[in-house]
């Protein structure tokens, strides 16, 4: 629950500077299949809970709720909990306790009863037996305190049984290589992030000195004004992506809904009616609409993000247009297209390195289409122009 809530709040402390208004925002990102969450305020009242992924909440009493305030972390029940403090407020996570112990707990269970029923002898076997049985766990207990440590080349060995133990171990290897893809991910994140926020924060910083010792006159001063103004609106650009990512990638709950398509082609429209000034943009409505079950929101902002990159990366008097075909909602253009369409989708890679941008935008709307049940193509020529179609795997 630490490796989960921690960066978060991290997150959430470097770009808030009010605790008390982000304390809800965490509560809700924090969640997940194995973590639930209750909000206090400082006189001791719930102010939001928020149950497992499953739609599970713990039945947690009020005595209960001021033992944990006390404790900060231990264990109630069949959940774990610690007590984060964010602001005001006090941030109790509930966690579903590992399986592991369970099995232990019904091992012991069964050489004690063993014990009582045969005699000495066999009460050996029996003990020897046990030992054999509980290898696979004292050696998953050892691979745990080495990935603990941070040895993330550990390969877990896997026996072959077909018992519970075989499962066991299976589990716990597809969960050591999910743990490895998340810190390998994080890390190269962290890394992107550092990197694209360089340069802004770069410029920003060396402008600042400059005009503390007065090297600008005044008609150059409106220059750099705009220019300082422009990097800071890049860097909230990023930092609003860089949000939209973490809470698609902590798997928060969208808000599906009944949405009509031609609808949304009417909003967007409407949204980017500027582009006809340069460029020849053309909705296509369905004569039948169709329903879409998709988050709303997040579903006009991945459509937004390929309207944005086929204006940016066209010139003036060429096509964009927006249609649906065969399950697919698309995007395409006659631009400048991408000589690697196979990586469009990865975060921060950006092909057009004179054209301003982050490189998420395409792995935005990849992770939309994710969440939504769809699927991202892409289909690109040097010179000729884009297609890019999000596609249902179902016929609606």
């Amino acid at each position: 629950m630490e490796y989960q809530v921690n960066p978060l709040l991290d997150f959430y402390k470097n770009y808030y500077q009010n605790p008390d208004y982000y304390a809800k925002l965490l509560a809700e990102d924090v969640v997940s299949r194995e973590i639930a969450s209750i909000l206090i305020d400082e006189e001791g009242q719930i102010v939001k809970k928020e149950s497992f992924l499953e739609g599970e909440m713990p039945e947690i009493e009020l005595q209960d709720i001021r033992t944990m305030l006390e404790k900060i972390r231990g264990i109630k029940g069949s959940y774990a909990f610690i007590v984060k403090r964010v602001g005001d407020h006090h941030l109790i996570l509930l966690g579903k306790l590992d399986s592991i112990r369970n099995v232990e707990k019904h091992i012991i269970l069964f050489t004690t009863f063993i014990l009582f029923l045969i005699s000495l002898p066999a009460s050996f076997l029996a003990f020897y037996s046990i030992n054999q049985l509980l290898k696979p766990l004292d050696y998953l207990t050892e691979a745990s305190r080495r990935i603990s440590k941070g040895d993330l080349n550990l390969e877990i060995r896997k026996s072959g049984r077909k018992d519970e133990f075989g499962l066991l171990e299976e589990a716990y290897a597809s969960m050591v290589e999910r743990l490895k893809s998340i810190i390998l991910w994080q890390r190269e994140f962290i890394r992107n992030v550092a990197h694209a926020l360089k340069t802004p924060l770069a410029y920003i910083k060396g402008q600042a000195d400059l005009l503390q010792r007065g090297k600008y006159t005044e008609e150059e001063l409106k220059e750099i004004y705009r220019n300082i103004q422009l990097q800071a609106e890049k860097m909230g650009k990023l930092i609003n992506q860089l949000t939209t990512i973490m809470r698609l990638e902590s798997q928060v709950p969208l808000k599906v809904e009944e949405v009509s398509l031609n609808q949304i082609f009417a909003e967007l429209e409407e949204e980017y009616e500027f582009i006809r000034g340069g460029r020849r943009f053309t909705v296509e409505y369905l004569d039948e609409d169709v329903v879409l079950y998709v988050d709303k929101e997040y579903f006009k902002m991945a459509i937004r993000n390929l309207i944005e990159n086929a204006y940016k990366y066209t010139e003036e008097g060429q096509e964009i247009r927006l249609y649906f075909k065969e399950h697919c909602v698309v995007v395409e253009d006659r631009g400048i297209g991408m000589e690697h369409p196979e990586r469009a989708g990865e975060l921060f890679y950006r092909e057009a390195a004179d054209k301003e941008g982050s490189g998420l935008g395409l792995y935005i709307v990849k992770l939309i289409a994710q969440r939504s049940g769809m699927s991202m193509k892409v289909e690109s020529q040097k010179g000729v122009g884009t297609k890019v179609s999000l596609c249902y795997n179902f016929k609606l």
